[in-house]
């Protein structure tokens, strides 16, 4: 089946992940650079830490197809976590249908400042939601454990 014939309709939004769709998170983040050699026990810790959650499930397949998480104080900030579409599925808009679902649900819409990190190359998929990287002031900082 060609990547862009594939059927969104079909598929459901889950707000929690089973035992096996972890597996199949775990098994998505393992292709990716970013998200390579996380572990099952991490990522259950991760999921357990709260947040919305948001599984795009193949019923078809029983497979997992595309994920995101967010943190939120409620109020001021909400960071938005791990979005993936599973290889199979990209180019399909399903990655913009897992980006609106994200963006207008109601634990994270009135939010005053909604962040994420990308790629440079992904940064006019996500400005189509209003986001930017003109922050001036501003500077990204980390401390690893």
């Amino acid at each position: 089946m060609n990547d862009t014939t594939r059927d969104k309709s079909q598929l459901q939004m889950h707000h929690s992940l089973n035992d096996h769709q972890v597996d199949q998170l775990v098994a998505l983040f393992q292709e990716e650079w970013w998200t390579k050699g996380r572990t099952k026990a991490d990522v259950v810790k991760a999921l357990a830490s709260g947040g919305p959650v948001f599984a795009f499930i193949d019923p078809d397949a029983d497979e997992l197809v595309a994920f995101a998480r967010a943190m939120t104080d409620g109020v001021y900030k909400a960071m938005i976590f791990d979005i993936i579409v599973k290889s199979t599925w990209r180019n399909t808009g399903l990655g913009g249908l897992l980006m609106e679902t994200v963006m207008n649900n109601p634990a994270l819409v009135s939010i005053k400042h909604r962040e994420l990190y990308c790629l440079a190359e992904m940064v006019p998929f996500y400005e189509k939601w209003g986001f930017t990287d003109e922050l001036t002031g501003l500077h990204f900082m980390r401390k690893s454990a």
